[in-house]
């Protein structure tokens, strides 16, 4: 697609939705899947880093992980958040533990 075409407000828009909405990590090869147009892999990290400064400064960041991009709660909030859903050990029964 040719750059001059390539709404970049638009792609960020959607990039973000996704993102914001997704249970897991999204990579840039899943993400590149939001658009019926080919978008770089330069120009879709591009919007990302945008995305991930646009969001600076905030309790929720953008960050790069093994497995794609994600928003997450910064680590100096996550106590917070673990009082509305903390995360529970693994319980193992008698035969497990045997």
């Amino acid at each position: 697609m040719n750059p001059t075409t390539l709404d970049l407000g638009h792609v960020k828009t959607v990039v973000e939705t996704a993102l914001l909405v997704s249970p897991e990590p999204l990579p840039v090869s899943e993400l590149k899947k939001l658009f019926d147009e080919e978008l770089s892999s330069d120009t879709l990290r591009r919007v990302l880093e945008d995305l991930r400064r646009d969001w600076q400064g905030r309790g929720v960041e953008l960050t790069h992980v093994a497995s794609g991009w994600r928003f997450r709660a910064r680590p100096e909030y996550q106590r917070f958040i673990d009082r509305i859903n903390p995360q529970k050990p693994p319980r193992y029964s008698r035969a497990v533990l045997e």
